[in-house]
């Protein structure tokens, strides 16, 4: 995602609900990992603050309700989290789900001393683990037995967990060191410009890529543009480049119309 995705929007009102639609578009099509990437737009005063405020809105969209108050004290550009729509993955679990041994949680960590910490669990027991660990560090755990009042808890990967797991939010650089921090198996571009999807699918299917990157350009300039203005070959930094809305009906098409005519159309045709 371009660090000017919220530039077009006049309020931080507006810009929660854009970053939204991002959050939820993500959480639907299972991405696992969204880097901001610094696009240079001249017509943009502050990318930094741009791009900061995008991380800070879908970060704490990703972290569950019940760890929000920890993990995030009030800040002014939460004022209109209310707005953000609720992910409703897995690792976001309503009051009686996820409260069994062998279930997978979100913790926090609520204090720690040598060898023995407490984990916010958002259940009415804390967590304990014979491990010290860094205060307000977010962890995933698997509920093991309860002990007195205290659930023990082991620490997993998310990786080890086998339903969707939200995403993580990653800051980068240019347009190449994002791709470098995303390190997939196969990038895919899109520009109005890029050939028809249908026309690449076989391609991509051919290399079985484990992961796919997808790259999205800004509100006020496309992709190609952004390559262009940062010096960057398109041809080398994408293994394809493709346009997902072939005849569109209108003059431009917003970063987060592209965002899910792609991942729909990836989903389906690369078998989800």
């Amino acid at each position: 995602m371009p660090a000017s995705f919220l530039a077009d929007a006049d309020t931080l009102q507006q810009k929660t609900m854009k970053a939204g639609f991002i959050g939820r578009a993500s959480a639907i099509f299972h991405i696992s990992k969204i880097v901001i990437y610094n696009d240079d737009d001249p017509r943009v005063s502050n990318q930094t603050a741009e791009a900061k405020l995008l991380s800070t809105l879908l970060q704490y969209m990703e972290t569950p309700q019940y760890l929000r108050k920890m993990l995030f004290p009030m800040r002014g550009e939460l004022r209109y989290a209310g707005l953000l729509p609720p992910l409703r993955t897995p690792h976001h679990p309503l009051g009686d789900e996820k409260t069994k041994q062998g279930d997978h949680r979100e913790a926090a960590v609520l204090s720690s001393s040598e060898n023995r910490s407490i984990l916010e669990l958002g259940l009415p027991k804390k967590g304990v683990l014979n491990e010290r660990l860094r205060v307000g560090e977010r962890v995933t755990i698997k509920l093991g037995k309860l002990v007195g009042n205290e659930i023990e808890v082991e620490l997993v990967s998310r990786a080890d967990v086998s339903e969707y797991w939200g995403y993580e939010v990653k800051l980068s650089g240019n347009l190449a060191d994002a791709l470098k921090e995303a390190n997939a198996d196969y990038v895919v571009g899109t520009s109005r410009y890029g050939q028809n999807l249908y026309e690449a699918v076989n391609a991509i299917k051919n290399s079985n890529p484990g992961s796919m990157a997808v790259v999205l350009g800004g509100p006020y300039a496309g992709l190609l543009e952004i390559c262009k203005r940062q010096g960057i070959d398109a041809k080398e930094l994408f293994d394809v480049v493709v346009n997902t809305i072939p005849n569109q009906g209108t003059a431009t098409v917003r970063t987060e119309e592209a965002l899910v005519a792609t991942l729909a159309l990836l989903n389906v045709l690369l078998g989800g």
